[in-house]
C-alpha cells in the first residue's frame, strides 16, 4: 500500500509539472513566421500563386503520409521523445529557409517542416490527456488545454507581431526568429515527462477500418466531411495572407492582424469549455457559419473587412480542434491517443492535399475575388452534409 501510494504520489507530481510547463510548448510550437511564409517564397524565389498551391498540397502530402506513423511512434517510443524530434526537424527546417532562397530548398524545408509537425501533432495532446487521467481529471482536458492555448496566444501574438514587423528590415529575420523558438521549444520539453511507459506490445487501432467505415455511412460521411471542412479553414491561409496584401494591407502589418487574433483567442477562450457542453451538431453550425462569413469578406475584396473577420475566425480557429478532439476522445477513450489525435489530423490533410490546388487554380483563372467567391459556393454545398453527418455520428454515439 505504501509504495502504491508513492508511485500514485510520484504520477500526480509528474502529470501537475506536464500541465503546468506544456504552456511553453504551445508558445514556442507556433511558427511564427506563418503570415509572411508564402509572401516570402514568391518575394525571394520567384514563385506564382499556383506554385504556392503545389506548395501547400505537397505539405500536407507528406504530412498525410507521416502523420499515423508519427502517432504511433509517440505511443511505442514516447511522447516526450516525439515531441523533441519534431522540435529539432522543425529547427532545421527554418534554416534552410534562411540559407536556401531557391524551389529546391524550399521544397526540401517544407517537407522536412510537415515532418516536423507531425512528430509534434498529436504527442502534446496525448501528454496531457496521459496526465489529466493520472489524476482522474480526463473531462478537464476542453478545460485544461483551452486555458493553455489561452496564456500562449497572448505570447504568440507578440511574437508573432513582431517576427513579421522585422520582414522589412530582412526578410529571413522572421524564420531566423522561428529557429530560435524551436530551440526554446526543446528547452521547454526538458520539463516534461511522460506519465506511462511506451507500448512493448503491438498497438491495436480502435479507430474504425475503412472497411467499417464504408458501411456505417454516417461515420464515412462525417470523416469526409470533417476534412473537408478543416482543410477549409487551413488551405487557403497563404492566398488570404496574398489577398490582404494585394487588396491594400502592408505585410510587416499581417502580423498585427494575426497577432490581434490571437489575442482575441484568449480572451474568449475560456468560453471553450462551455461549447463543449453545446450539441455537436449545433457546434458545427457555429463551425460552418464562421468558415462562410470568411470566404464572402475574402469575395467582397474590402481589405479591412477581410482583416476584421480573419482576426474573428483565427480566434475561433485556435479551439475548434480542441473541441473535435474532444468528441472522439470521449467516444474512443482508449489507450492510444496520440494516434487517435493524428489520425483526426489526417483528415484534415487528406483533403488538404487537393484543395490548394482547386483554390490556387480558382484564383489563377478567375481572380482573387471570384476564386474566394467559387470557394464560398462550395463551403456552402458541403457545410449541410457535415451537418447532417455529425447529427447521425457524434450525437448519437454521445447519446
Amino acid at each position: 500500500n505504501n509504495i502504491r501510494a508513492l508511485f500514485m504520489s510520484t504520477t500526480t507530481t509528474l502529470a501537475d509539472r506536464n500541465i503546468k510547463y506544456y504552456v511553453w510548448v504551445r508558445i514556442f510550437a507556433k511558427r511564427v513566421f506563418l503570415p509572411i511564409t508564402a509572401i516570402y517564397f514568391i518575394d525571394t524565389a520567384g514563385l506564382t500563386i499556383r506554385d504556392i498551391g503545389l506548395l501547400s498540397a505537397y505539405f500536407s502530402l507528406v504530412q498525410f503520409i507521416a502523420e499515423i506513423p508519427t502517432g504511433y511512434f509517440a505511443d511505442r517510443i514516447g511522447r516526450v521523445r516525439s515531441l523533441r524530434v519534431g522540435t529539432l526537424l522543425a529547427a532545421i527546417a527554418t534554416t534552410i529557409y534562411v540559407l536556401i532562397h531557391h524551389r529546391v530548398g524550399i521544397y526540401l524545408g517544407v517537407g522536412i517542416e510537415a515532418i516536423a509537425y507531425s512528430f509534434m501533432g498529436g504527442a502534446g495532446e496525448a501528454l496531457i490527456h496521459d496526465s489529466l487521467k493520472a489524476k482522474n481529471q480526463t473531462s478537464m482536458y476542453t478545460k485544461i488545454m483551452s486555458k493553455n492555448m489561452s496564456i500562449s496566444l497572448i505570447a504568440n501574438a507578440i511574437l508573432v507581431a513582431f517576427a513579421t514587423y522585422t520582414y522589412r528590415l530582412d526578410p529571413r529575420l522572421p524564420f531566423a526568429l522561428g529557429t530560435i523558438c524551436y530551440l526554446l521549444l526543446l528547452l521547454a520539453t526538458s520539463k516534461l515527462k511522460d506519465i506511462y511507459p511506451p507500448k512493448t506490445k503491438p498497438l491495436k487501432l480502435t479507430i474504425p477500418t475503412f472497411t467499417f467505415l464504408t458501411t456505417h455511412k454516417s461515420m464515412l460521411a462525417f470523416g469526409l466531411t470533417f476534412g473537408t471542412i478543416s482543410a477549409l479553414y487551413t488551405s487557403p491561409n497563404d492566398m488570404f495572407n496574398i489577398a490582404l496584401r494585394e487588396y491594400g494591407i502592408r505585410v510587416e502589418n499581417l502580423g498585427l492582424i494575426y497577432g490581434l487574433g490571437s489575442i482575441l483567442g484568449a480572451i474568449v477562450g475560456p468560453l471553450n469549455s462551455y461549447l463543449r457542453r453545446l450539441p455537436a451538431n449545433i457546434y458545427v453550425l457555429v463551425d460552418s457559419c464562421m468558415l462562410l462569413v470568411l470566404y464572402a469578406a475574402a469575395y467582397v475584396g474590402n481589405p479591412y473587412l477581410l482583416a476584421v473577420i480573419m482576426i474573428i475566425a483565427i480566434s475561433f480557429w485556435r479551439y475548434r480542434r480542441i473541441i473535435y478532439q474532444d468528441y472522439l476522445l470521449r467516444i474512443y477513450p482508449n489507450a492510444y491517443k496520440a494516434t487517435l489525435v493524428s489520425t483526426l489530423n489526417n483528415l484534415d490533410q487528406a483533403n488538404a492535399i487537393w484543395l490548394p490546388l482547386a483554390i490556387t487554380s480558382a484564383i489563377h483563372y478567375l481572380g482573387l475575388s471570384s476564386g474566394f467567391g467559387l470557394m464560398f459556393i462550395f463551403t456552402l454545398l458541403i457545410a449541410p452534409i457535415f451537418y447532417l453527418s455529425t447529427k447521425r455520428f457524434i450525437v448519437k454515439q454521445l447519446n
